[in-house]
């Protein structure tokens, strides 16, 4: 396995047990401290047998160790690699870092709270909806005019853990170049805030807000009109939208095709010519006469039809599946993806791991529970001195030195503070946002990151989607500057014959290799995976597509919006016997990308141990179905099928979004436990309220609707209660707490100054390092092809007037 031999103490509440989740599914061997006295970790329904499905969900592969009082385990943190701690509600942060550093020089602390360990928010509570109202993700989750809703599975743990992960993993790298741990700083509202970054990219270049609108996108125009992705068919309903560019366009003459076959063909359809169709240039007119002759024939079809036709066909667009249609999924079990987990004396599907790792996919058990007087008594038998059983003062022996393509400079600069991941180079063949964002949280931590792209197939970040700063052109795409910060970027022509030696040389001289295209695009080309690895033989390789490299769906193309309604979510936002709503941007595109940043950190940490590079073949429906463990669990055990409810929740009363004093002003709170029941009404001034009354949630929004949202924030938190605004995009990019933290940065770039999203973690050690927006195109060709490769400038002037380099 990816981490066999590390060692992580989690002694995390529930918001932050995910994180060692998924270093358990890579192979970490992890301990976990349950406490019977945590009266707000209490078991939350529903249930397979006595176990909650979270609980199920969020601890697989770890060993469960349960502690009855606050006993001392200072032993098992000298010995571990990684800690992981949440702050209680009560007792507040467990340990400092520099409490762990005393005993374990070499151990990495890994903090989550919802907002961060310091800033203005760094001592006020939260739950899933605070965090998902103070991250902006809740400002664009509903319907106009309606209040602002939630995913009904609380989705804010397993963001937040995902980047706990990627946090660990990346310290955990810097300590083989350092020799000792850090801090790792987790916010669960900067965690969520990288889940709609168009949002932040059309109101840092346009100043144009965006905003809920139910079942329909933004910015796909450059004229502001909105397209529909969810619409209603005849047994539910699917995801599909009008698009531009050569795939959009390909959906569309299909479409036309199959509704002449059905015989629901009409004149607005049938006159498009879609060679020359552009969408952007639309008018809201247009759009809306367009989706009318559209919505006619996808209400005559059910979900399974419109699947099979678009796979027929090759089209863009998914059905809005359930979790019965998950497990109903051919693909996935294709791919062998569902295993099972052995509760309470049945066996039970579940969610297999997020990704292939050399053709093998990571085995997930159930939570184990043992003995604590047999957790690590034995030495370990990994690389690092925490794993050895070291003492404290074997941080400073020498640190063994893992296979690298180029070392760190010697003399004075090897004494100055450098970044984790010095000295990595990775070649990226990617587009739009999921390959793309793996490279630019890779670079942002020290890798020399080479992004290759067409000079004429262009990223569909640089053509088809705005905003653009001026008019539309490669160089004026400011979503392709957000998404590629801190890299370099070159052109090449895949296509053509000579292209394929340059890029194998270039392949050579690097330690990851990054790919996002529909798979076996790149092989037909002739950059197999064989071929790479004969060019570097412990070559790192991800390929991140829509649904992997193998299986009946393998070559469909997809976009995040509609795959994201595959893989379930969209079924559980909205409001009760409503619509389902979008979630904003491509969702699943950003768990892949989490994911896909964490495979490759884990295959270089195994790389360091053993010498062996590896082949990650990463599904992003896959990776996405992670963070719908729990409803899967419940469907596949107890036969119910999860849908959308709301704001509602099963535990807290009140939970919710209420309306305040202005216009389109929220307040998001929960209340817990009775304690903070009796609090509550007691500052509202209203005593006989009872937490039973159907109608309590038109009470509360009574008593905020004539009071201004920041003043209630205030009120609650000043005595410890959870409670959020709802902070729209305009608020977010000048949010005090993210400000705090300079999560958001401002990057230098041809177009000017850009804003850039900075990790949602802070490294005390080794921080991220955000400098230049995105490459323009080709910037870099004469750096890397005659400079890198040491290609003649006449050699280059003759590749270049062939079109090698178009």
């Amino acid at each position: 396995m990816m981490l066999d031999g590390l060692r992580v103490l989690d002694i995390a509440g529930r918001s932050g047990a995910f994180c060692a989740r998924i270093l358990a599914d890579l192979g970490a061997d992890v301990v976990r401290m349950a406490f019977a006295d945590e009266d707000d970790e209490s078991a939350r329904p529903p249930f397979v047998g006595e176990a909650s499905v979270y609980d199920v969900a969020l601890n697989a592969n770890k060993r469960i160790v349960l502690e009855y009082g606050r006993t001392p385990y200072g032993d098992l943190t000298r010995r571990a690699d990684v800690i992981v701690q949440t702050r209680h509600q009560v007792r507040g942060i467990h340990y400092r870092y520099e409490d762990i550093a005393y005993r374990n020089p070499r151990g990495v602390l890994v903090t989550i709270t919802p907002y961060g360990t310091s800033g203005p928010l760094a001592d006020a509570a939260a739950s899933d909806l605070e965090v998902t109202a103070a991250s902006g993700s809740l400002w664009l989750a509903g319907e106009p005019a309606r209040p602002p809703v939630r995913t009904t599975l609380p989705q804010s743990p397993f963001w937040t853990g995902m980047y706990a992960a990627m946090g660990a993993l990346v310290a955990i790298a810097a300590r083989e170049r350092t020799g000792r741990g850090q801090h790792v700083d987790v916010s669960a509202q900067a965690a969520m805030a990288t889940v709609h970054p168009p949002a932040i990219v059309f109101w840092d270049t346009l100043r144009e807000e965006h905003r809920r609108l139910g079942p329909y996108l933004m910015g796909r125009s450059i004229v502001g009109a909105k397209f529909r992705n969810i619409w209603p068919c005849a047994d539910g309903h699917v995801a599909f939208a009008v698009q531009g560019g050569p795939i959009g366009r390909h959906t569309g003459r299909m479409l036309g095709e199959w509704m002449r076959e059905r015989g629901a063909i009409d004149d607005v359809v049938g006159s498009i010519d879609w060679d020359s169709f552009d969408n952007r240039k639309l008018t809201q007119t247009q759009v809306d006469e367009l989706e009318a002759s559209i919505a006619g024939f996808l209400a005559t079809l059910t979900k399974r039809e419109f699947f099979a036709g678009v796979i027929a066909r090759n089209m863009l667009g998914y059905p809005v599946s359930d979790a019965r249609g998950t497990f109903a999924d051919e693909q996935l079990k294709a791919r062998d993806f569902w295993q099972e987990l052995e509760l309470g004396g049945r066996r039970v599907r579940f969610p297999g791991g997020f990704a292939l790792f050399d053709g093998e996919r990571p085995r997930i058990r159930a939570m184990k529970e043992e003995d604590r007087e047999g957790v690590w008594k034995t030495a370990g038998t990994g690389a690092s001195a925490a794993q050895r059983g070291a003492e404290p003062g074997a941080a400073g022996e020498p640190r063994r030195q893992g296979p690298r393509e180029h070392e760190e400079a010697a003399g004075p600069a090897a004494s100055r503070r450098r970044s984790a991941l010095e000295g990595i180079r990775v070649v990226e063949f990617g587009w739009a946002a999921a390959g793309p964002l793996v490279g630019k949280y890779l670079a942002n931590h020290g890798a020399e990151v080479i992004h290759v792209e067409s000079g004429t197939a262009l990223d569909a970040f640089r053509s088809t989607y705005p905003p653009f700063k001026g008019e539309p052109a490669p160089d004026t795409a400011a979503m392709f500057a957000f998404y590629n910060d801190g890299k370099k970027g070159v052109t090449l022509n895949l296509k053509h014959p000579k292209a394929v030696r340059l890029a194998l040389v270039l392949i050579a001289k690097a330690d990851v290799v990054i790919e996002s295209f529909p798979a076996g695009t790149l092989a037909r080309r002739g950059l197999t995976k064989e071929a790479m690895r004969a060019a570097r033989g412990d070559l790192v390789i991800l390929s991140s597509c829509n649904q992997g490299q193998t299986g009946p769906h393998a070559q469909h193309p997809g976009y995040g919006s509609q795959l994201t309604a595959l893989a379930g979510f969209n079924e559980l936002l909205g409001e009760r016997g409503r619509t389902p709503v979008i979630l904003y941007g491509p969702y699943i595109d950003y768990i892949a990308v989490g994911y896909g940043v964490i495979a490759i950190l884990a295959a270089l940490e195994r790389r360091r141990r053993t010498g062996e590079g590896c082949v990650i073949d990463l599904s992003q429906y896959e990776a996405g179905l992670q963070f719908m463990a729990p409803a899967l669990l419940e469907h596949a055990a107890n036969g119910t099928l999860p849908t959308r409810d709301g704001n509602r929740d099963l535990v807290a009363r009140p939970h919710g979004v209420y309306r305040c004093a202005g216009e389109d002003r929220w307040v998001a709170l929960s209340v817990w436990t009775e304690p903070e029941w009796e609090l509550f009404r007691a500052l509202v001034g209203h005593p006989e309220w009872s937490r039973d009354d159907p109608e309590l949630d038109s009470c509360v929004e009574q008593w905020t609707s004539g009071r201004a949202r920041d003043e209630i924030v205030a009120a609650l938190r000043e005595h410890g209660l959870r409670a959020a605004p709802v902070t729209t995009i305009a608020e977010l990019a000048t949010d005090p707490q993210l400000v705090h933290r300079e999560f958001w940065r401002t990057t230098t770039h041809p177009l000017g100054a850009v804003t850039v999203m900075a990790p949602p973690f802070l490294l005390s050690d080794t921080p991220a390092v955000l400098q230049r927006a995105g490459p323009t195109l080709g910037e870099h060709n004469e750096e890397i092809w005659p400079g890198r490769l040491g290609l003649s400038d006449t050699e280059y002037r003759a590749l270049a007037a062939e079109g090698v380099f178009d």
